[in-house]
């Protein structure tokens, strides 16, 4: 019977829904090994702020979160700040308010949540007034979209970063607004080159006429010009560009000068590029660069004045600290030869050492930068005379 039995289709069936359960258990039971004790919680990767919840229960989140801010709040190393060239105010995080219970409910599983912070009742206030009364952001502050600054404080504080600093340079409303003509020269370009081919030039690599010193970049004039310029005309712009970048806080990287002028044109006191000579010279490898410190690019734009002549000016921010150079000429004598050759008498003319010093200011009066940046030296040159003879 049992044979029949084994033999028959029910037993078939029986067997193989024996084997199906069994199988279906196994699986069950492994899931649950697996993965079934998460069962009520969040999946992984679910982050709120810079907590890590995967795996949590919704009643243990609240608990973990609050540790986390606390020691958050706590951690000295911490920083949220706005800053402007240099000069900074730190945002005092213990106004910050984190609605954790709001948070928690709108989150989304298995990504990364910011945590709703804000300010309470006068707080907000309280940190736009500070703002405002900062004295390096003096008129600047109702050209600032304020509410898109604290708006990405917030966002930060509620990702619980450890580190947080936003430029007020990229929060102007309308940077043209703030922008002003800082500094102009009237240059007379070297002869032999052409006014309006010089201007031509610059417009076929700036086609709106304004050279870019963008932020944070070296700006360097062969790398630019090369292509379109002569040496003496990238002579000339340099040495237009230098004479307004001495008052700023521009790092001159690389300039070279041109030591030796027509005595009979110029003396040492009237040589129109002394201080800001710039020469460029592409076949021994030299060079004019300078880096952009700002946080904001600045221009120079460049009109014909007449045939000989270029006004070239810097538009940007103004600086917020008081920035100034002083020029000291030490002249250096010439000496008088004597000779029998009358061929090769000439005149003597004085040479110079030429220094120029920045001195920055800052806005409480103390002194940031005292330095020489620039030094030329024009060697004189020698008086040579006639050979008096002693009967």
């Amino acid at each position: 019977m049992n044979s029949q039995f084994k033999n028959s289709s029910l037993g078939f069936y029986l067997y193989a829904t024996i084997i199906v359960f069994i199988a279906v258990a196994s699986i069950v039971v492994f899931w649950y090994m697996i993965t079934g004790y998460k069962l009520g919680t969040y999946p992984e990767d679910t982050i709120l702020g810079s907590v890590y919840i995967g795996g949590l229960k919704e009643d243990d989140v609240k608990s973990k979160v609050e540790s986390r801010i606390g020691r958050w709040l706590n951690d000295d190393t911490v920083v949220f700040e706005l800053t402007y060239q240099g000069y900074s105010y730190e945002f005092d995080r213990e106004i910050f308010f984190f609605d954790i219970d709001l948070s928690q409910k709108n989150l989304s599983k298995g990504e990364t949540n910011i945590l709703f912070a804000n300010y309470q009742g006068t707080d907000r206030d309280t940190v736009l007034n500070d703002i405002d009364a900062l004295p390096f952001l003096d008129g600047l502050q109702e050209n600032i979209d304020m509410d898109l600054l604290i708006t990405d404080i917030l966002a930060d504080a509620g990702l619980m970063k450890s580190y947080s600093s936003k430029n007020i340079e990229d929060y102007l409303i309308d940077i043209d607004l703030s922008s002003k003509s800082l500094e102009r020269t009237i240059l007379r370009v070297f002869d032999g080159i052409d006014v309006d081919d010089f201007i031509t030039k610059i417009n076929l690599v700036y086609p709106e006429g304004k050279i870019i010193t963008k932020s944070k970049e070296l700006f360097d004039i062969v790398d630019i010009f090369g292509d379109e310029m002569t040496d003496n005309e990238m002579s000339v712009l340099s040495t237009g560009i230098m004479d307004l970048l001495l008052a700023t806080n521009f790092n001159i990287n690389e300039v070279h000068y041109n030591p030796n002028f027509d005595h009979s044109l110029y003396t040492v006191n009237d040589y129109p590029y002394l201080s800001h000579n710039a020469k460029i010279n592409r076949v021994i490898n030299q060079g004019f660069s300078i880096y952009n410190p700002n946080d904001s690019d600045y221009i120079f734009t460049i009109e014909k004045v007449d045939e000989t002549h270029v006004l070239i000016t810097l538009t940007g921010l103004e600086f917020v600290d008081e920035i100034s150079v002083s020029t000291i000429i030490s002249p250096v004598s010439y000496i008088t030869q004597a000779t029998n050759d009358p061929d090769i008498l000439q005149n003597g003319y004085n040479g110079a050492i030429v220094e120029v010093t920045r001195l920055i200011v800052g806005v409480d009066g103390n002194v940031k930068y005292n330095s020489v940046i620039v030094f030329e030296f024009y060697p004189p040159v020698k008086e040579i005379v006639l050979q008096v003879q002693v009967p």
